[in-house]
């Protein structure tokens, strides 16, 4: 009886420990408002740092690419701006070119318009310059067929250039005014009582020799074609005298001329045809 008792009780607590164990197994099972359980949210909190850093670099990857992409775009646009760039430097680089020549242009027909009456002028452009070290000169776009012949002589509305050598049908050859075989009458302004001859030295260089030792000529002055031979017409600017010196024998002066014409920058020329020179007043009382 005692042995039956003893255990009949311990089936009683068997049974009550069995419940407790399903019933705490049951409430750890649904407690979790998300449905986990407890070894599936001890699996979830376990990877978690690691998910949390594969997110990081995917995130980081795609901003990455982002960047990237920004800066290809970037350094497309860059591209194209600077190919807009150098088109308009380009432009505006013609522009300036045009509105240069245009001034040119202008000044050289103020120049023909005013001396309607005195000088018959062909506008030309140059088209070539001398290789060679031994002669100063130029070839011009107009020949024979625009009435040029030999010897005209070549200005711009700064003063002389030289004269024609060489002409053919459609071009002529310009002998500047600084090469050693160039030689022009020349008086000097503003007196115009100071004759003498200027002639080239080369080296774009002029010098005006046999000037008279009397002469009051002071550095500044003009030196014009003095117009006593037929080929240049009197009063056609030469250049600027400077350093004036006197030569050895003491009978006559010297003096390095600046050249009136940059004949280095020149673009176009006039050609004096034909030229009418204006007399001289009579003198009253005689």
């Amino acid at each position: 009886m005692g042995l039956f008792t003893t255990s009949k009780k311990k089936g009683a607590w068997t049974l009550l420990l069995t419940a407790l164990i399903l019933l705490l197994v049951v409430k750890w099972g649904s407690s979790d408002s998300l449905g986990l359980g407890v070894v599936e949210r001890w699996v979830r909190n376990s990877y978690a740092p690691l998910q949390k850093g594969v997110a990081s670099v995917q995130q980081g990857l795609g901003q990455f690419g982002t960047r990237v992409l920004g800066l290809q775009d970037l350094k497309q646009l860059l591209q194209t701006e600077q190919a807009l760039n150098q088109q308009l430097s380009l432009e505006n680089m013609r522009l300036r070119e045009s509105q240069a020549e245009v001034e040119r242009l202008r000044g050289l027909l103020d120049y023909r318009n005013a001396q309607i009456g005195q000088f018959d002028l062909e506008a030309a452009r140059i088209i070539g310059h001398a290789p060679n070290n031994w002669y100063r000169t130029m070839t011009v776009d107009k020949g024979a067929d625009y009435g040029l012949t030999l010897n005209m002589p070549v200005i711009t509305p700064d003063g002389l250039v030289g004269k024609l050598i060489n002409v053919n049908r459609s071009t002529a050859q310009v002998l500047l005014i600084t090469d050693r075989e160039m030689a022009v009458g020349a008086i000097i302004q503003p007196t115009r009582e100071n004759r003498g001859i200027v002639e080239g030295v080369g080296d774009g260089r002029l010098r005006m020799i046999n000037i008279p030792y009397y002469s009051q000529a002071q550095d500044g002055d003009l030196a014009v074609t003095s117009g006593i031979s037929q080929t240049y017409p009197p009063g056609i600017t030469i250049g600027t005298i400077r350093d004036i010196q006197k030569e050895a024998n003491g009978l006559v002066l010297s003096a390095s001329v600046e050249p009136a014409v940059n004949l280095d920058r020149l673009e176009e020329v006039l050609i004096i045809k034909s030229f009418q020179v204006a007399e001289a007043p009579a003198n009253q009382g005689v």
